[in-house]
């Protein structure tokens, strides 16, 4: 059995995946397109199985293990069980070998051990965990945008669209940095053409604007940066929450998200007073193929 293990990262954004050899070292790592966890019809499975597919044209050796952290998924599902299956079928491994957990998992342990800390996180979607040393969890928000997600990518852009279609609708036109970023970034205004570019693209392509509302931020536009600042009070209410239900541990900021614009850790910082927050700037895909080449090794 080949001693290499696979970790996957896998979001709205991208799936990173990296490979470690036995002693924890990485030695390959690269992007495939995002992925979804939510296998709930035949177009979500067939691009799964494209990205798994794609993913054993990438690597460049065979790997015993893989531990994967996917957006939508929780361990011991059924749809864990399919996303497994599926990843062993493209790899020519068994079911065993594979293990499945959500995004949020493969965060925490890039940046604490269970026990040591809170994880903030916010990427496409927004969530707070806690692992404790017991190996249990605690996690608060992350209930997906439907429900929630405040202060993630997808809830930046989806604000952003609302105000700029708030002033279209009062005024007739939406000027300014903050209207220019983001209908350049769709490349339209027309309604039908922003229409067809998010209500076709989905959840990724709203989540991709917060982009362009960090960039009209720096470029001075006060509705961006006032956007960003509220994205980051809505990430201290999942701080706030973690330590109310645990203890006070050293808190971690992390997700593309969260590194868009200083904005963001600034005003969560300001709305938790007291507590530790620094940005992590951690490898979730290499943090679980280590994971993966130490679970088969042991």
């Amino acid at each position: 059995m080949s001693g290499f293990g696979l970790g996957l990262d896998g979001g709205g954004s991208a799936t990173r995946w990296a490979v470690a050899d036995g002693a924890g070292a990485t030695i390959a790592a690269g992007e495939l397109p995002p992925v979804s966890g939510l296998l709930y019809d035949a177009a979500a499975r067939a691009r799964f199985a494209a990205m798994a597919g794609g993913l054993a044209a990438a690597i460049p050796c065979g790997v015993g293990a893989v531990v994967g952290g996917i957006t939508g998924l929780s361990a011991g599902t059924a749809s864990a069980g399919e996303a497994a299956a599926l990843l062993a079928d493209a790899l020519g491994l068994t079911r065993s070998a594979i293990r499945i957990e959500d995004d949020t998992w493969i965060a925490f342990h890039a940046a604490f051990r269970p026990g040591e800390g809170h994880l903030v996180y916010s990427g496409t979607g927004s969530v707070g965990m806690h692992i404790r040393a017991d190996g249990t969890a605690l996690r608060v928000g992350g209930r997906g945008m439907l429900i929630d997600d405040a202060g993630s990518a997808f809830w930046i852009g989806r604000t952003a669209l609302d105000l700029l279609y708030r002033e279209i609708d009062a005024t007739g036109a939406a000027d300014g940095a903050l209207a220019d970023a983001v209908f350049g970034a769709i490349g339209a205004r027309d309604w039908a053409s922003v229409r067809d570019a998010l209500y076709g693209g989905g959840r990724t392509a709203v989540a991709l604007l917060a982009r362009a509302v960090a960039e009209a931020a720096l470029a001075g536009d006060a509705t961006a940066l006032g956007l960003l600042r509220a994205a980051g009070t809505e990430l201290a209410r999942l701080a706030n929450a973690l330590v109310a239900r645990s203890t006070a541990l050293p808190i971690r900021l992390a997700g593309r998200a969260a590194a868009l614009h200083p904005a963001i850790a600034a005003a969560m910082r300001e709305a938790a007073p007291g507590l530790a927050i620094t940005l992590a700037d951690a490898d979730g895909a290499a943090a679980t193929a280590r994971i993966a080449a130490g679970w088969r090794k042991g």
